[in-house]
């Protein structure tokens, strides 16, 4: 059991990886396409390519190509330094939390919504000083925005899918450009929803300062690359025919990872690899695996 865990853990690490690449090359077509909010979902492909590798693949369910061989003892040592390294950015991220939150008791944290699960508006101690009632209104308009798309459960998702690829270095570089993205369909659904604000929150983009302090559950204004972000608020929203083949797109997308993650992962070792000296054999009544010498 712990190897076939094994290799499931690494099959989903190099799917995820190579799900990393195919979202980064097409983020730009998607975005140019289908508008912000719809490239911003080309990110379920990694999640659905990484379950997809923990699935029994087309080789071994159709029991084609040879068996690979099992990985012994190195299996346990292999998860032990998996969870070692998960528990390790577990407590990293707990304390970036902790000082996110210091922060904000202190006042010099925010703009910003906290919280994952009952998430809240953080704001500076100088936030009436720094912005006039024009863009106050613009800048809490936006962190509504996130709360209401559901942003900060999306914010712990990736913050999990970090910990549990702590080893992967394409998923350190997806958890950084998510982020760009989720800022530009919360930017793309503010500016739908009140067209007329272009210019007043472009502002307000160009006044906040870019180096505000956010923790990874939070989502922090303009914390993410102001000139791109100022840049697409000029842009036409697609059409509701192209908003939807955006939609269908990006969904079809994720399924056809799935599926090419199933198909081509090769096959894992074979039963009896598992357990030298003994066989798996179907009890006929039952229909249970039990193990017997290989020799009976």
């Amino acid at each position: 059991m712990i190897e076939l865990f094994a290799i499931a853990l690494i099959r989903a690490q190099i799917a995820a990886a190579a799900a990393v690449l195919l979202v980064m090359l097409l983020r730009p077509s998607s975005r140019q396409l289908f508008g912000p909010r719809r490239a911003y979902g080309l990110w379920t492909i990694v999640p659905a390519a990484a379950a997809a590798a923990f699935l029994p693949s087309l080789a071994e369910t159709m029991d084609i190509g040879s068996p690979a061989r099992p990985l012994g003892a190195w299996a346990g040592k292999l998860i032990l330094l998996w969870l070692a390294g998960c528990a390790i950015a577990t407590a990293i991220l707990v304390l970036r939390e902790r000082l996110f939150r210091r922060r904000v008791e202190q006042g010099l944290a925010g703009p910003a919504v906290m919280g994952a699960l009952w998430p809240r508006i953080v704001l500076p101690s100088d936030f009436a000083q720094r912005f006039d009632a024009r863009e106050r209104e613009m800048i809490q308009l936006h962190e509504r925005t996130h709360i209401n798309r559901g942003d900060p459960i999306a914010n712990l998702i990736i913050a999990s899918a970090g910990v549990l690829g702590w080893c992967n270095p394409m998923i350190a570089l997806a958890s950084r450009f998510v982020r760009i993205d989720q800022e530009l369909a919360c930017d793309a659904t503010v500016v739908a929803l009140r067209s007329d604000i272009r210019a007043d929150y472009a502002k307000a983009l160009m006044k906040a300062q870019l180096s505000v302090s956010t923790s990874p559950l939070a989502c922090g204004w303009a914390t993410h690359p102001l000139i791109l972000r100022v840049s697409l608020l000029n842009r036409r929203e697609p059409s509701l025919v192209r908003d939807i083949t955006g939609f269908l797109t990006m969904t079809f997308l994720a399924v056809i990872a799935m599926v090419l993650v199933w198909s081509i992962a090769p096959r894992g070792p074979d039963a009896n690899d598992l357990r030298p000296g003994l066989a798996a054999r179907m009890d006929p009544y039952t229909g249970a695996i039990v193990w017997v010498q290989a020799d009976r």
